[in-house]
């Protein structure tokens, strides 16, 4: 299966690669300058070759980058979701809110009564056991 990122054109060959942009390629001839490395030397124990740290980190900002400007885009959306549907948000959130509370009693209710019902068997196991006994 060819695998074709927006970076880089990745041959029919790369299925596994460790890379953000096509996840699975082996070892990917597009991902070695951005990433600085080999992805299958880098699983084969180096390929007997030593990384420069200074490219160990590039990959790291790269996603750094991504993850920021990720968490800004979602920060504009937020502000803007808010401004236009703020009010019925609230009004929604208030109504699952109550029946959650709802539901969370049933549930506190039903464990309660399953308790209850549990060690009235337990009681009445314990004194069977106890008649056979004598």
């Amino acid at each position: 299966m060819e695998n074709q990122c927006s970076r880089h054109d990745c041959g029919p060959s790369e299925e596994s690669c460790g890379c953000p942009c096509h996840p699975g390629a082996a070892s990917c001839p597009g991902c070695e300058p951005m990433h600085g490395y080999s992805h299958k030397q880098n699983r084969m124990g180096g390929g007997g070759e030593s990384m420069n740290p200074a490219q160990m980190l590039i990959p790291l900002w790269y996603k750094a980058f991504f993850s920021a400007q990720s968490e800004l885009m979602v920060e504009k959306i937020k502000k803007r979701i808010e401004t236009t549907y703020g009010p019925t948000m609230d009004k929604l959130a208030d109504a699952f809110m109550e029946s959650m509370g709802k539901q969370w009693q049933a549930m506190v209710q039903k464990t309660s009564a399953n308790q209850e019902f549990q060690e009235k068997l337990t009681k009445i196991l314990g004194e069977a056991q106890q008649n056979r006994s004598k």
